[in-house]
């Protein structure tokens, strides 16, 4: 019956063809200009939805590269327009978004980037892009550069009557210093200052080559910043100020209403011929590794990287013969460390039968960047946080507060450490001894699995582990990742290595990555594009390592501007 059913679809496409092909030829008038509207969270590739979720879809970097490219050989088509309401997310997605854009620029069409509310960072990094840069009236530009805010919480802690024992593998592994310090570790700022500065050298080179300028005038535009918006004009960080229906008039004055403008993804859908084969299509599968790694089944609610979900997903990947190849899209900062060891081995599996190329979103560090280990390729984009090969693990001791209560604790056993986990009391000598000896097994199967995956010594993985976080140029100068780029090189480097034929296989999401919901915005909404307050990147931990009794987690928060 589903033969008999593809075989009518089949027919019903070559009955349409005529239909199709006019409707190809206009899909635009000549000289329009194709409208993409960005506002809110970008992802690499579209995910399948039911069909009754109604949620608002993100737009796909993936299927923008696809228009692009239709429009870049479309000689009717005359430029594009971005409305950038807002960019959320990471400067790895806004430089992989920042590309696909540039490169319609470097086709010969004309793009226009269009901020009708201003801009800051990111939106400024992304729109530097463009041949004219266009702002909305009564705005203002912010392109202030990158900070991270670390609250130190111990003297809130001690006041408290709350007291933090935490155990980590790797100088650099500093998440928990902020629980048991006054202030930041030399570490912690040697680190930080590394990932800031690839991200610095990212905007300047984009607001220098995109508006050109020599470095120093970049430099001036952020370093004196905000500037209202006739001001930037002024300075040439932007082209013109106008009201959004000013903008089509303006883009072609000579036609009594101005430029056409046409919706891009409807330009797309029109330009594509595609027919259903009468079988199913071989494919490269995606598997996503997204959010906190987690071994505990999720909450209904919940968005975590879920070892069952995700290695169920590998296993779909390695059993269907219609997935050529995999590639593995993670945008993680770690979680627990049975489950990061759980994907990774199940990868592994997989990579001996298939293909197997990681992509690195905003971050793979810790559990992420050990998941990546299973992989015959890692690619990611300069500013990508990655690395973070080092374990650490806490817990709150809440007897001294449970003391100025009035409260007693009274423990009735069998086992000498049976309440090891109660928060009530300390460890004593020999339990912290049995923690030092965990956290050294797990550190040092994380460092084998580094120099396995990357063909080297533990000995040569040892200078670049202790929890220290890289960017992904800096990651890729050591010797961390293979190729710098986004999800596209990632995909062309898969299609060479399945070989001939894989230039025709489309990327497949493969569900059961990643979960969606409310609560991954949180992290979000408390600091940045994730966490950068302790306590937020404490609830992401215990998210991430419920029941769990060692973790890898990375340190570093994304940058905000």
């Amino acid at each position: 019956m589903r033969i008999l059913f593809r075989l009518f679809l089949v027919l019903l496409d070559l009955l349409l063809l005529p239909l199709r092909l006019v409707r190809r030829a206009l899909a635009a008038p000549r000289g329009a200009y194709l409208r993409v509207d960005v506002d809110g969270w970008v992802a690499e590739i579209a995910r399948p939805r039911a069909f009754w979720d109604r949620s608002p879809r993100r737009l796909s970097l993936h299927a923008l590269r696809e228009v692009l490219a239709l429009a870049g050989a479309d000689a009717r088509v005359r430029g594009v327009v971005v409305v950038l309401e807002r960019f959320s997310g990471g400067m790895a997605t806004a430089t992989s978004l920042r590309e696909a854009l540039g490169a319609l620029r470097a086709a010969g069409k004309e793009l226009v980037v269009y901020l009708p509310s201003g801009g800051g960072t990111r939106e400024l990094f992304v729109a530097s892009a463009a041949d004219r840069l266009v702002l909305g009236p009564a705005t203002s530009v912010s392109a202030l550069g990158f900070a991270v805010e670390a609250p130190y919480l111990k003297g809130a802690l001690d006041r408290a009557g709350v007291e933090a024992e935490v155990f980590a593998r790797g100088r650099y592994k500093t998440a928990g210093e902020r629980l048991v310090a006054a202030r930041m570790s030399d570490a912690e700022r040697e680190q930080l200052s590394g990932v800031l500065d690839t991200a610095w050298e990212a905007l300047i080179d984009a607001l220098a080559s995109g508006r050109r300028v020599e470095r120093a005038v970049a430099e001036g535009w952020v370093n004196e910043g905000p500037w209202p918006a006739a001001e930037a004009v002024a300075r040439g960080l932007a082209d013109a100020v106008l009201d959004e229906d000013e903008l089509a008039r303006a883009l072609a004055p000579a036609l009594p209403d101005g430029a056409p403008m046409i919706d891009a993804a409807r330009y797309g859908a029109r330009r594509r011929l595609r027919f259903r084969p009468l079988v199913r299509p071989r494919y490269l599968a995606v598997i996503e590794v997204h959010g906190p790694i987690a071994s505990a089944r999720p909450l209904a609610w919940s968005s975590m990287a879920v070892d069952r979900a995700v290695c169920g997903a590998m296993k779909r990947a390695l059993d269907d013969p219609r997935a050529r190849g995999v590639m593995v899209h993670i945008d993680s900062r770690g979680g627990s460390a049975l489950a990061s060891e759980r994907m990774l081995r199940q990868l592994t599996r997989l990579a001996a039968k298939k293909p197997v190329v990681a992509c690195m979103g905003d971050a793979a560090a810790s559990g992420g960047y050990l998941v990546a280990m299973g992989a015959g390729v890692i690619v990611a984009q300069p500013t990508t946080l990655t690395g973070s090969i080092g374990v650490i693990a806490a817990r709150f001791v809440v007897g001294p507060l449970l003391d100025q209560l009035g409260v007693t604790t009274e423990v009735v056993k069998r086992g000498a450490r049976a309440d090891l986990t109660s928060p009530a009391r300390h460890l004593d000598e020999g339990e912290r001894a049995a923690m030092e000896r965990e956290l050294d097994a797990v550190y040092g199967s994380f460092v084998d699995a580094v120099a396995r995956g990357r063909g080297i010594t533990p000995e040569a993985v040892l200078p670049l582990a202790g929890g220290r976080v890289w960017s992904g140029r800096d990651a890729r100068a050591h010797g961390l990742v293979d190729a710098l780029g986004g999800f596209d090189v990632a995909l062309a480097e898969l299609r060479r290595r399945v070989g001939p034929g894989a230039e025709r296989l489309e990327p497949q999401v493969i569900p059961g990555g990643r979960g969606g919901s409310p609560l991954a915005a949180l992290p979000r909404l408390m600091g940045g594009v994730a966490a950068s307050g302790a306590l937020a990147e404490l609830l992401a931990l215990a998210l991430a390592t419920s029941g769990a009794t060692g973790w890898l987690y990375c340190p570093t928060r994304e940058m905000s501007d």
